[in-house]
């Protein structure tokens, strides 16, 4: 049997990041899986970890792929810095997009953030913003992005903070509707399952879906209930950017 597509990962030992391998490695459309790490660690089924430094991605052959995704992200509390926090949500996903386009990709999936804006006056959604504006500048046929919401899920590691906001927003889930919605929770898994089908089904250009548009896509596709997320919505097309 051919496969028609090699995909590669970048962020894959982080929330969705986690969850992505974990749906691609029995996911068949696949051909090849490359995840792409800073130390050696054990493989997950048909995942292949290729260790990278991400300083050096602009200098780095990567395997040949047709799918790059992209699961790079961090927090400007646990980055310590703005300076810091800068280097890994727009040096590193820049720098790893050059490289995937080098080796040979068409689509990239990124996974980006609520409020994604570059002339907003917070750090995070301007970043956000900044780094899907630059992505769009490469060249590549497709460019998927997600921005989720608050995310559910088991980290390696709990933030504090980001764990009480989501109970909280569990809570209060139920009366947050009309412009609100946008901000309910929603699982790593699901948003892990829109990136994918984003690069199945996304037209060419650059399409953009919320954490309400990726559960009604899903819906739409008839995807798996046990990805639905705290909500259900009707269905919806991709938003499209130009």
């Amino acid at each position: 049997m051919q496969f028609a597509r090699n995909a590669l990962v970048a962020g894959g030992t982080g929330l969705v990041g986690t969850e992505l391998l974990k749906l691609l490695a029995v996911e068949r459309r696949y051909g090849r899986i490359t995840s792409l790490v800073r130390r050696k660690t054990v493989s997950a089924g048909r995942v292949d970890n290729r260790v990278v430094s991400f300083d050096d991605l602009d200098r780095s052959e990567l395997p040949g792929v047709d799918d790059a995704y992209c699961c790079l992200g961090t927090t400007r509390r646990v980055a310590g810095s703005d300076d810091a926090f800068r280097k890994v949500d727009f040096d590193y996903v820049l720098a790893y997009a050059r490289a995937a386009h080098r080796a040979g990709a068409v689509r990239f999936l990124l996974v980006s953030g609520t409020g994604a804006n570059v002339e907003s006056r917070f750090l995070y959604t301007r970043v956000k913003g900044q780094v899907e504006a630059a992505v769009t500048t490469l060249g590549f046929h497709v460019v998927g992005v997600v921005r989720p919401s608050f995310l559910i899920g088991r980290r390696a590691k709990a933030r504090g903070r980001e764990t009480a906001a989501i109970v909280l927003s569990r809570a209060i889930t139920p009366i947050m509707v009309g412009p609100l919605r946008r901000f309910r929770p929603i699982e790593a898994r699901t948003v892990a399952a829109g990136l994918i089908h984003l690069a199945f089904n996304a037209p060419e250009g650059v399409s953009v879906l919320s954490s309400e548009e990726i559960v009604s896509a899903l819906q739409s596709a008839h995807v798996d209930d046990a990805l639905a997320v705290h909500d259900t919505v009707q269905p919806n097309n991709f938003e499209q950017s130009n």
